[in-house]
């Protein structure tokens, strides 16, 4: 698969999405505790992203150990409080994006209300975007009550392990530009396309 699609106008190119196992790294081997061997992946990850051309590697979804599976809790905490204060204090959110990935993605459990580096969007956030862009759906109450919204918008980040996807910086802001120059303006659509589609497919 390939990431950056459709950016080559505006200089960004696309290229491959790559797996890396934090399991079948080197970090394994340094220390068993899965905060460790997820934190080390990480690190190593941002390493690739800034040192290797996008044309080989576009986009990086790191494996966590897949003890962390099973533990939607304790996943985010790894992430929450050990790599992304690091990511802070070293100001390598300018050079990365972070998007966690699990199972298990509750973000009640995590208890955010609020925009959170990693996470997805508060649920009364991504509300507003589907009644914005389907309106014929905010109609019927019962599908766009926040509740249901909470649960699709947590089956968005649902994948089969748990995974943080490593975004290059310059992608993203890439695909805001495009976004903003485009003649059909619709800021925050794919947010609420992702919870048509979800409900969709009950």
């Amino acid at each position: 698969r390939r990431a950056a699609v459709g950016l080559q106008a505006i200089g960004i190119n696309e290229g491959p999405i790559v797996v890396r196992h934090s399991e079948k790294s080197k970090a394994s081997l340094i220390s068993s505790n899965p905060s460790v061997t997820l934190s080390l992946a990480f690190w190593k990850g941002v390493t690739e992203l800034a040192s290797v051309d996008e044309t080989d590697v576009a986009t990086l979804l790191i494996l966590a150990p897949s003890s962390l599976d099973k533990d939607f809790v304790e996943f985010a905490a790894i992430f929450d409080e050990l790599v992304e204060p690091l990511v802070q204090y070293t100001g390598t959110e300018r050079l990365v994006g972070r998007a966690l990935f699990h199972p298990h993605y509750n973000a009640a459990l995590v208890g955010h209300d609020k925009v959170i580096a990693g996470h997805a969007l508060p649920a009364a956030m991504v509300q507003e975007f589907v009644k914005k862009y389907f309106p014929n759906e905010s109609n019927d109450d019962s599908l766009l009550d926040l509740q249901t919204i909470a649960v699709a918008n947590d089956a968005v980040r649902h994948t089969p392990h748990a995974t943080i996807n490593l975004l290059r910086r310059s992608q993203l802001q890439g695909a805001k530009e495009a976004e903003a120059s485009s003649s059909n303006k619709r800021p925050n659509f794919i947010y609420a396309k992702n919870i048509q589609r979800i409900l969709e497919s009950k």
